[in-house]
């Protein structure tokens, strides 16, 4: 498990404006939880895909669509 700083992550999105969390992340998909404030953590092997859990602030910041 790989943990990012949410300012790490920021920095990431504001240097690629016109791409997802997903794709900055290179993730399959991000999944938000309440409880986390400062980091984000990534999977490697859920289900046989990568995946992450952010703070749901930082998913809603970011959402597309």
């Amino acid at each position: 498990m790989q943990r990012l700083q949410r300012t790490v992550v920021e920095q990431l999105m504001d240097g690629s404006p016109n791409t997802t969390l997903e794709a900055a992340l290179e993730v399959f998909e991000v999944f938000a939880s309440g409880s986390l404030t400062d980091e984000v953590y990534i999977l490697d092997d859920v289900g046989g895909k990568r995946i992450a859990i952010a703070p749901t602030a930082l998913k809603d910041k970011y959402r597309r669509g």
